[in-house]
């Protein structure tokens, strides 16, 4: 006799992953940014520059994996509707 019910496994979105890895992306930049800031006694140049640079790169590479995923995608939905299966 089953009283409680089976919980269902917890499946991460990869969206949130996806949105983690960018976080922490850009946070690294930044603290490499204010320790070289740090170090040279500077002002936040780097600090700036790396958290710039890394919301740039993250979006590129966004950019390139969605273009990749999409263009798979066509191409499978064109080889359905060609009849052809995989």
């Amino acid at each position: 006799m089953k009283l409680i019910p089976k919980p269902k496994p917890v499946v991460l979105d990869s969206g949130m992953s996806h949105g983690a890895e960018l976080a922490v992306g850009i946070l690294v930049f930044f603290l490499i940014g204010l320790g070289i800031d740090t170090w040279l006694s500077s002002t936040p140049t780097f600090m700036i520059g790396l958290t710039v640079f890394a919301v740039v790169g993250n979006f590129v590479r966004m950019y390139y994996s969605y273009s990749s995923a999409m263009r798979h995608l066509e191409e499978e939905r064109a080889s359905h509707a060609r009849g052809e299966s995989r």
